[in-house]
């Protein structure tokens, strides 16, 4: 370590800063009122040390006279004194060794059972179920490169995203910075692609990755950045075709979807290839010769779909007799069955998608002017007690959202995880499994109607929000009834507000629902705190799922906490077009 290292480490010490302050003052120099500072510092730890030390040793040297003039006087008491203490010395040794043993076998036998669960789940991901796959993937890795620190693993349709953070190589740890520059990017691109060939070696379902490396520094102009480095897209077919032991990580790269800026202060590349045509010019020349077809960044946001093809009501019976694994369908055969299933539940398909890994996305629309919209839907078969994770539902929550969808469906001819339900109550998604898609199928189908009120009678007052407020109660009331919700309570609160428990009886997008209603000036915008306090009051009643009535309008920040707190929303011209004026 330099001098100027331990300068800096003495200089932390208690009352050196004071010292350094006082030579100042005295009207030193900045050097040597810190080098001062750092000698009489280092002067006050050597005495320190040596009085410390002088205490101890002559501590243990009076214990020891004391006890060896004793023995002197007193022989047959030392030597019985003698062997006890030999006899607690070996009897103390074996039990820590005996312990140690203990533990050591304790651990080895977590370690088996730990890799025996890690293989049962990768048999599991070898048939398809991708919900285990960050599990076995960060044990196997942990495995072979334990220095790799993941951030983040998603998985959405059998493509993994994974994120891992940057190892870094300072000035502080001692070398020229140049050699430390290449220190850092050698080891980017070697952990890059151990990371690519574990998540291949897991599964050969998985057609490619997407791998981001991750880094915050501050650029050449001063700016703070803090995000991925290097993101890079792997398709397996071009990473089975590349000679490994030939090339180099970085070759190796370049072969795939590769996009690389660290933005470090040094240069990447020598004065003659400072320029960035030349460098993509050089690694192409460089770069394996493999032929790849990249696909077009841009992709249409209907392309696959196909309109529904409805089976006939005669195989659907057929296909659900007591005894038929949904799972042993074929595919075309399964898409027919769900498609039936959601027009039984009073669904109109829009279109149907088979995406790669035997799973098919449905556009569906649920015609219902409050809770209804336009849903996404994802079904796929797996084994009766396959468990389907919690991974594969926020990744349809997050397309969802991305889609701007009311909400998403995920149906499964296996069955849910614990985690899975539980998470279901915070995001806009609904389950259904093997179980409930054949109860469903064997029901009777929902009934989607609801009506139009007309209010056509004498002095009944038409303006929401000037209405008394049991006139207003029971104008609510009507209004959950007409719209096919089950009103189990309704009560007024302080503040003029009106609250209720309400269900919507829908199998699969039903539910309980705390209904809050408050009368407002027509012209006013309600904001975000009306969403936040219907949240608290659906936690008092155990209820997952909110509607918000209000006779006014609803402000923008309004509108998007309710996308995320699985708030409905009705303001004043939707409840005054149900409530048709003639």
């Amino acid at each position: 370590m330099s001098s100027n290292k331990w300068v800096k480490i003495l200089l932390k010490v208690p009352g050196a800063s004071k010292v350094r302050a006082h030579l100042l003052k005295e009207g030193h120099t900045e050097l040597e009122a810190e080098n001062g500072a750092a000698v009489m510092t280092g002067l006050f730890i050597f005495l320190l040390v040596i009085v410390f030390n002088s205490f101890i040793y002559g501590s243990a040297r009076r214990t020891l006279n004391l006890a060896w003039i004793y023995c002197q006087e007193n022989p047959t008491q030392g030597v019985v004194i003698g062997l006890v203490g030999t006899m607690v010395f070996f009897i103390a040794l074996f039990i820590y060794l005996g312990v140690r043993s203990k533990g050591k076998k304790e651990k080895e036998y977590l370690e088996r059972q730990e890799r025996h669960k890690i293989h049962e789940k990768h048999q599991h991901i070898h048939k398809g179920a991708m919900g285990n796959f960050e599990e076995v993937f960060r044990f196997r890795l942990a495995e072979k490169y334990p220095h790799i620190e993941i951030k983040t693993v998603h998985t959405v349709d059998a493509i993994p995203r994974i994120r891992f953070q940057v190892q870094r190589f300072n000035t502080e740890l001692g070398g020229p910075v140049d050699q430390n520059y290449e220190l850092f990017r050698d080891t980017l691109f070697s952990d890059t692609l151990h990371v690519i060939e574990t998540v291949f070696g897991i599964t050969e379902n998985i057609p490619s990755v997407n791998v981001d490396a991750l880094m915050n520094f501050i650029s050449r102009t001063a700016k703070y950045y803090d995000g991925a480095v290097l993101s890079v897209k792997a398709d397996r077919d071009v990473f089975n075709r590349i000679d490994r032991a030939k090339f180099k990580p970085f070759k190796i790269l370049t072969a795939f979807d590769l996009r690389y800026n660290d933005g470090m202060e040094v240069q990447a590349f020598p004065e003659e290839e400072s320029k960035t045509a030349k460098i993509l010019e050089r690694i192409k020349e460089k770069a394996p010769r493999i032929n790849v077809r990249y696909e077009d960044a841009k992709v249409k946001v209907n392309d696959g779909w196909e309109k529904p093809k409805f089976a006939d009501e005669a195989f659907i019976k057929q296909e659900t007799l007591k005894g038929k694994e949904l799972n042993a369908l074929p595919l075309p055969k399964f898409q027919e069955l769900i498609l039936h299933f959601l027009s039984k539940m009073s669904f109109d398909v829009l279109g149907v998608k088979n995406i790669p890994g035997g799973t098919i996305q449905i556009q569906a629309d649920f015609h219902h002017p409050v809770i209804g919209g336009n849903f996404i839907i994802l079904a796929r078969q797996y084994p009766e007690t396959t468990p389907v994770h919690a991974d594969l539902v926020r990744a349809l929550d997050e397309q969802a959202r991305e889609e701007s969808c009311k909400r998403g469906i995920y149906i499964v001819t296996g069955r849910f995880t614990e985690e899975a339900k539980n998470i279901t109550k915070k995001l806009a998604i609904d389950l259904v499994d093997g179980e409930r898609l054949t109860s469903s199928l064997e029901g009777p189908p929902f009934d989607s109607r609801w009506t139009f009120r007309v209010i056509d009678e004498k002095g009944v007052q038409t303006d929401l929000s000037k209405m008394p407020l049991m006139s207003f109660e029971k104008e609510v009331d009507l209004f959950l009834k007409s719209l096919g919700f089950r009103v189990e309570k309704i009560r007024r609160v302080p503040g003029g507000a009106i609250v209720a428990v309400a269900e919507f009886p829908h199998p699969i997008s039903g539910g309980k629902f705390t209904v809050m209603a408050r009368q407002f000036p027509a012209d006013e915008r309600v904001n975000a705190e009306l969403v936040s306090e219907l949240g608290h009051v659906m936690n008092s009643e155990f209820c997952h799922r909110g509607l918000l009535m209000v006779t006014s309008d609803y402000a923008m920040d309004a509108r998007a906490l309710a996308r995320f707190s699985g708030v409905e929303l009705v303001d004043r011209n939707l409840w005054e077009n149900l409530r048709r004026h003639i």
